[in-house]
């Protein structure tokens, strides 16, 4: 992998480690091995259960928990939504991402037709929430948006920063670049700074 890993990323990672030793397969030993927060293991832990890709054993005291690894998934970290569904936002933010690079400038709708492809949907609204995050990451200009006439929305050619799609994290109104490995924008940044 190119560039830095999300922390689904890691916690993936250290599960499949994990499981090698089905009974050490234990939220606590998976937020030990990933070095990540023992409540993002649990989360992550509660979503793949809903989309069947574990199972908990048994509860081990109140905030640990035995699983089993149902469907191996691969080397990358499924991408689930909160209620278990396989997210398809990432495939199309990447989508998005990559036809950025390519075309330099679209609309949301025009946006949103590109990444749809190979079993991959993006809303128009989904693209626009993820196009209007980059703009403010500074990694995108905006023009129009007047009545009558579409926001446009341009690549800055200097801030391609790699191959992998940065990352708008609605919840906590930031960007996550993993080809930087950093955090290179948060709402609560600019706040103070004004």
């Amino acid at each position: 992998m190119v560039g830095g890993k999300s922390p689904r990323q890691h916690i993936w990672e250290a599960i499949r480690a994990v499981n090698a030793s089905p009974k050490e397969l234990t939220t606590y030993a998976v937020a030990r091995k990933s070095q990540q927060d023992d409540q993002a293991v649990r989360a992550y832990f509660r979503d793949m259960e809903k989309a069947g890709i574990v199972s908990k054993v048994r509860n081990v005291g109140r905030l640990d928990a035995e699983w089993t690894l149902l469907k191996d998934e691969g080397v990358e970290a499924p991408s689930i939504s909160r209620s278990g569904k396989v997210s398809k936002y990432a495939g199309g933010a990447e989508n998005i991402w990559r036809a950025l690079r390519i075309l330099g400038e679209f609309s949301a709708a025009e946006a949103a037709a590109a990444a749809s492809v190979n079993g991959v949907s993006i809303s128009e609204f989904g693209a626009q929430v993820y196009l209007s995050g980059l703009a403010k990451a500074g990694y995108l200009t905006r023009s129009g948006g007047t009545p009558g006439v579409k926001t446009r929305f341009r690549l800055i050619p200097s801030r391609y920063t790699g191959p992998k799609h940065p990352i708008y994290q609605r919840d906590f109104n930031q960007v996550y670049d993993p080809n930087l490995d950093q955090v290179v924008w948060r709402k609560a940044d600019q706040e103070v700074a004004e």
